[in-house]
């Protein structure tokens, strides 16, 4: 069989490097198109300038004709009050107790007025909420009995009271929260004067109740002082804007002009995919930066203008905005916005039109805004974990700039600029990827019918999954496990119940969907699920050669994962019950509980379905990095995932290699066998056994040079599996006149 690439039309340009003449012309082209769209224009320059003088215009205008309206107060009881220190004068309180700045009118009824206690508390209950009276405060008549006999002096002090006073309030209304408070204060102060009396009864100080003062200093110069405020909202702002700069533009750019049948012309030209994709890149990100440095800029002199005429308290921070911030937001602006276009790209490229394109935006930004919000996040500093976050990373390095901590700044920006060049890679490689997909871009614009749709995808059922099922087959596993463990409240304390919260996770939350939807979207469970020998008669031992030597290299990782990202008091103490139960149970019920039943159901679903549907049209990148990271999303716990998704790396790689789901599967039954095995290893009465595991006060662990030597057999066993070639891979569904073994097409690789 002769195999015609998809994009024939390219495939004498693709051998060729780019041009960046070409890439200038797209992208001057892009730009003037842009440019002459008088709603772009509007919404990238315009608007901007226009929008912020309005916000402000509004906040000076509500401003003027704001005006505080008077609190309304009932006092129940207040006749209780006499003998205490003044509390109320005749229509309000007490001045000395209250706030100059507002006004709070009292209304006073007398505790003989109601039938009983419940009447009381009908009545005032009924009162806030049609909001006769913002506040009621109910004075008992215990509040007397802390009346005291001085029987020396024959006088009559005060000692503490039996009963509470009574704050009754709405919370749903936002005068009766106000007033709330201001009545809170009010009373503490009434509080503080009876105390006052009560020690100066008995010849005590008020000092005694207050040993010692609390003075600040802060040692920040003022230029970080003042920064530090920047620091944490310029970022957010500007990265915002620059998600939103890019989308529109890409939408345009792209699904626009499959609309306007321009897309067509283009893709016809002597210029190659990949410059097409690198002068649309250029020029969504050129839009990007030019929002977010236009709507921060019209927001800072805004801003500076209006609170310094309200004359707030936060005019002095906006009078003088820093330049130096500005500075360092705009360079670490280019990789971000040039990542976030790379991505707008390749969403808008899946759109067939621009109202399809829109609705994508609200998913991408709440795919994106976690990573923005992480840094605002009180305690989030730049460390080395932070660092390996992308956009948070860049986020974090910005703040430490502005805020003066160059040391910490230039020890991270390697690993910061690695990351989100890491990113920025994939992202652009993704957007390119799109472009040289002919059923992406010229994706038929019919209507979806439910009916139509469930007859076609049980008549045109494949020997493997499509990508889209994958990806659904992803969904679903990964939105049954967040349910599920939502459903767990409270860690078993029985052997028992464990088995029972791994069972249920792995077998009906995991392999049931998995199964379900290879039965229904697939001719042939053994080729969905990837249930063939591998392709190399060796690929088996040396999976199990594999498995042992590279376990002392992941719980090394994972022990310096560990340490970077520190695994709190109380999830050890949640998990503790957990551990106590697997270390005591048998070993024969742990090794099946904990690694042959993981090993089947996850590798069957991750490696086997999904990454059967991902592989298809030959994207072994695509199949290895997406079922990677379901793999370790659905771990859970931010340390193990992380781990779980370097693992799945590996194994990912190796069922691509091998074209089987057989040799990962017995890899990670291997490496979960001993992580649960390995603290048992010094009980057992084997000789050799020091040889390859010694105890330490932090628990069993592996001798250093046995994790030396296990890691060059690792390195030598990847070798190995780099030089099988794979001639098992489906990259197309079987034709229908064609045997089931042949359905796989034969890709040398």
């Amino acid at each position: 069989m002769t195999l015609i690439d998809h994009n024939d039309s390219n495939s004498v340009h693709e051998v060729q490097k780019p041009s960046w003449g070409n890439v200038w012309l797209i992208y001057v082209r892009e730009m003037r198109d842009q440019i002459r769209d008088r709603r772009t224009l509007f919404t990238i320059i315009i608007l901007p300038i226009l929008l912020y003088p309005l916000v402000g215009t509004l906040l000076l205008q509500i401003a003027q004709f704001s005006r505080e309206y008077p609190t309304v107060v009932s006092v129940v009881g207040g006749e209780h009050l006499e003998g205490l220190p003044p509390l109320l004068s005749d229509d309000s309180f007490v001045k000395e107790l209250g706030d100059a700045k507002h006004s709070l009118e009292v209304v006073r009824y007398r505790w003989d007025e109601f039938a009983d206690r419940e009447a009381l508390a009908t009545a005032t209950s009924d009162w806030v909420r049609d909001a006769v009276y913002d506040v009621v405060v109910v004075v008992p008549p215990e509040i007397t009995s802390g009346l005291i006999l001085d029987e020396d002096e024959e006088s009559t002090t005060l000692g503490p009271a039996a009963a509470n006073l009574e704050l009754v309030f709405n919370v749903a209304s936002d005068q009766s929260l106000v007033a709330r408070d201001r009545v809170t204060g009010v009373l503490k102060n009434w509080r503080d004067s009876w105390v006052a009396t009560l020690m100066k009864s008995r010849d005590l100080e008020m000092s005694l109740l207050h040993p010692f003062g609390l003075e600040m200093r802060d040692v920040a110069p003022t230029s970080v002082r003042e920064a530090a405020f920047w620091s944490k909202i310029l970022p957010f702002v500007m990265l915002v804007w620059a998600m939103t700069g890019a989308f529109y533009p890409a939408i345009d750019l792209v699904a626009g002009e499959k609309e306007r049948g321009t897309l067509e012309t283009l893709l016809c030209s002597p210029a190659l995919r990949g410059e097409i994709v690198w002068g649309k890149l250029f020029a969504v990100t050129t839009f990007s930066m030019l929002t977010a440095i236009l709507n921060v800029g019209s927001m800072l002199v805004t801003s500076a203008l209006v609170f310094r005429q309200m004359a707030t308290g936060m005019s002095e921070a906006f009078a003088a905005p820093p330049l130096v911030p500005l500075l360092w937001l705009i360079v670490a602006l280019v990789p971000l916005s040039a990542l976030f276009s790379a991505v707008a790209l390749a969403v808008a490229a899946m759109a067939r039109s621009s109202k399809e394109g829109q609705y994508y935006l609200m998913p991408l930004m709440m795919v994106s805004l976690p990573l923005v919000l992480l840094p605002l996040m009180p305690g989030t500093t730049l460390t080395t974990g932070t660092s390996l976050i992308p956009v948070t990373g860049m986020f974090l390095l910005v703040r430490a700039l502005v805020e003066g901590q160059y040391g910490s700044a230039l020890l991270h920006l390697p690993m910061v600029f690695g990351v989100t060049l890491g990113a920025l890679s994939l992202a652009t490689r993704w957007a390119r990827r799109q472009f040289e997909t002919e059923s992406v871009l010229f994706a038929g614009g019919e209507q979806w019918e439910f009916s139509h749709w469930a007859r076609r995808l049980w008549q045109d059922r494949q020997p493997v999954a499509t990508p889209m099922q994958a990806y659904f087959a992803a969904a679903l596993v990964l939105i049954a496990l967040f349910f599920g463990k939502l459903a767990v409240t409270t860690m078993p304390q029985t052997f028992a119940g464990i088995a029972k919260l791994i069972i249920v996770p792995q077998i009906g939350l995991i392999l049931a969907p998995t199964l379900l939807m290879a039965i229904i979207c697939t001719r042939s469970l053994r080729l969905s699920l990837r249930l063939t020998m591998p392709s190399s008669p060796y690929a088996l031992p040396m999976a199990v050669l594999f498995g042992f030597t590279l376990h002392p290299i992941y719980v090394l990782f994972a022990t310096w994962i560990s340490a970077i990202y520190p695994i709190s008091e109380n999830a050890i103490a949640a998990m503790k019950p957990f551990t106590e139960q697997i270390s005591s149970a048998p070993w024969l019920y742990v090794v099946l509980l904990m690694a042959i039943l993981p090993a089947v159901c996850e590798e069957l679903a991750y490696r086997g379905f999904m990454f059967g549907g991902l592989v298809r049209d030959g994207s072994p990148l695509r199949a290895v990095l997406v079922t990677s990271v379901v793999f370790g999303i659905s771990h859970g716990v931010l340390q193990q995932s992380i781990s779980a998704t370097c693992m799945g790396l590996i194994i990912g790689w190796i069922a691509w290699r091998t074209g089987s789901v057989l040799p990962g599967m017995l890899i990670h039954l291997i490496s979960n066998a001993l992580s649960v095995s390995i603290s048992r290893l010094p009980e057992l009465d084997y000789r050799g056994v020091e040889l390859f595991v010694r105890t330490t006060s932090d628990g069993v662990e592996y001798q250093p040079i046995w994790t030396v030597i296990a890691g060059c057999v690792a390195i030598c066993c990847l070798f190995y599996f780099t030089l099988v070639r794979n001639e098992t891979l489906a990259t197309e569904p079987a034709r229908e006149n064609e045997p089931e073994a042949t359905g796989q097409l034969a890709v040398a690789r």
